[in-house]
C-alpha cells in the first residue's frame, strides 16, 4: 500500500557535546530513489542493503549538520535501524568539538526523487525545541542557539 506523503523527519537532540539524531523515513522511497539510479529494485530491509555503500552514501551527501557554515560536516555513527511496516528509522550519533552556538543544516533527503518531499527537522536543547522545514527549494539554514 502507497503512502500519499514524502516526507521525513529528523530529531537532533544535543546534551553536552553529544549529537544522537533520528530519522524517520518511509523506506519505498528510499527504495524508489535506488531504483531511480540503477534501474533495479533493491530491498532496504536487508541489513547488507541499509549498510551498503548506495544508502550509506545517499544520505550522507543528503542530509550534513556543521557546527558553523565553515566547519566540516559532523561525523555521525549509525547505532541502529528499524523498520516498522512502511517506515525506517536511523539513529546515530556524533560529537560536537565543542558547545555550538550555532548549527548548519543541509536537508535534502529524496528531494532529488520527489518535489513534493518535505523534511522536518526538530532540534532540542536545554529543554527547548526549534523546528525547521527543509523541500526542494529550501535546503539549508543556519540556526542560532542559545545556551
Amino acid at each position: 500500500m502507497a503512502h500519499p506523503l514524502h516526507i521525513s523527519i529528523i530529531n537532533v537532540s544535543i546534551e553536552g557535546r553529544v549529537m544522537s539524531v533520528s530519522i524517520s523515513t518511509f523506506v519505498d522511497d528510499w527504495e524508489t530513489a535506488y531504483f531511480h539510479y540503477h534501474s533495479k529494485p533493491i530491498d532496504l530491509t536487508n541489513v547488507e542493503n541499509y549498510t551498503g555503500d548506495w544508502f550509506v552514501n545517499a544520505l550522507k551527501k543528503s542530509m550534513q549538520i556543521r557546527e558553523d557554515i565553515n566547519s566540516e560536516p559532523l561525523i555521525l555513527s549509525t547505532e541502529k535501524v528499524t523498520f516498522n511496516e512502511l517506515s525506517m528509522t536511523i539513529e546515530m550519533r556524533g560529537e560536537l568539538r565543542k558547545a555550538p552556538k550555532s548549527l548548519y543544516i543541509y536537508n535534502a533527503i529524496l528531494t532529488d526523487i520527489f518535489p513534493d518531499q518535505t523534511n522536518l527537522v526538530i532540534v532540542s536543547l536545554n529543554n527547548k525545541e526549534t523546528g525547521m522545514k527543509f523541500d526542494y527549494k529550501k535546503k539549508q539554514e543556519e540556526l542560532k542557539l542559545r545556551q
